[in-house]
């Protein structure tokens, strides 16, 4: 025993000691760094459940992924519904006016056309005269009319069935 404790006494041994706690105590401090992190990372992984059961927790994180999934496969659904129904509105439109008579002061006169972007819809006119107006109606199917049209009404037609940058 004696020779033991003489051997540890030797300042070789001691400062290797020494080395070597200093060595286990920076290992130590960074595994418990380590394992802050991971229960860190833990808790926020098994948040809402009773932190025991992984596979609860992985259970309600699908089941919630799939509400989620649903949940964007409607709102999908009512965007392509308003799409369509988008599609058949009248959303083009185009305004001339115009003198129809000469004893008349301006431009009271008008054609609208209302057209869907399949170019059907209406074309609206109005004529005004001194002593009456007039309002006709016209329907308008693939940007034609059954109908004979005026040159402000075809003007008209034309215009709403551009795209709107050249109007």
């Amino acid at each position: 025993m004696q020779q033991l404790l003489s051997i540890l006494s030797s300042p070789y041994i001691s400062a290797t000691l020494c080395l070597l706690v200093l060595i286990l105590l920076i290992f130590v401090t960074v595994l418990n760094s380590r394992i802050s992190h991971l229960q860190r990372k833990l808790k926020r992984f098994l948040a809402g459940s009773d932190g025991g059961n992984i596979e609860a927790a992985l259970t309600r994180m699908l089941d919630q992924l799939d509400e989620y999934k649903q949940k964007q496969a409607d709102q999908q659904f009512m965007i392509n519904r308003l799409s369509q129904k988008l599609t058949n509105r009248c959303g083009n439109l185009a305004l001339i006016r115009y003198n129809a008579f000469d004893d008349t002061g301006s431009d009271l006169s008008f054609s609208l056309a209302l057209l869907d972007d399949e170019q059907n819809g209406v074309v609206l006119t109005s004529i005004f005269g001194r002593h009456e107006s007039r309002i006709y109606a016209k329907p308008v199917q693939a940007g034609e009319s059954t109908y004979l049209l005026t040159e402000e009404e075809s003007d008209a037609i034309r215009k709403a069935s551009q795209p709107i940058g050249l109007k």
